[in-house]
């Protein structure tokens, strides 16, 4: 199973949660034949951005339900109208999934990047339309423990 940090949606309001997707299977992929893999969902494009070092965003809603993995960088989510907040550390365990769009959300969520370098992401969105399967794990943040063994 993975575990990541989710970007949801409800009652009008972005959340932060921890959402669980799986199972893997074994690949049968021709060179990674018998490794484990999960299918992912239906992707749309992909971008990769670099962020400038001590980037904050205005408030916003992810443009439609998206994976954004951040390969390098420090991430800091917050809510508008809550205390919970996220914070990403780029690499192994940088992937989330942001699903907050205006249609689900009013208020959005702050993201600031307060490292000292550049943050790269690869943001992929599901096409429109796809359900992503996943279980709530817990609200708030997916801390390590939810995610070692990765």
């Amino acid at each position: 199973m993975l575990n990541l940090t989710a970007i949801g949606a409800a009652h009008g309001e972005s959340t932060i949660e921890c959402w669980q997707l799986g199972p893997f299977t074994s690949a049968s992929i021709p060179g990674i034949v018998g490794a484990q893999t999960l299918l992912l969902g239906d992707m749309a494009s992909a971008n990769y951005t670099v962020i400038p070092p001590r980037f904050d965003s205005e408030p916003h809603n992810a443009p439609a339900v998206q994976l954004v993995f951040f390969i390098s960088g420090l991430i800091h989510v917050t809510l508008p109208n809550s205390t919970d907040e996220a914070w990403i550390h780029g690499g192994k365990y940088g992937l989330i999934i942001a699903a907050d769009t205006a249609e689900r959300s009013a208020h959005g969520h702050f993201t600031t990047y307060p490292g000292n370098e550049a943050t790269v992401s690869l943001v992929v969105p599901l096409r429109e339309g796809y359900r992503l399967k996943y279980r709530l794990l817990h609200g708030g943040a997916c801390g390590w423990e939810d995610m070692e063994g990765l």
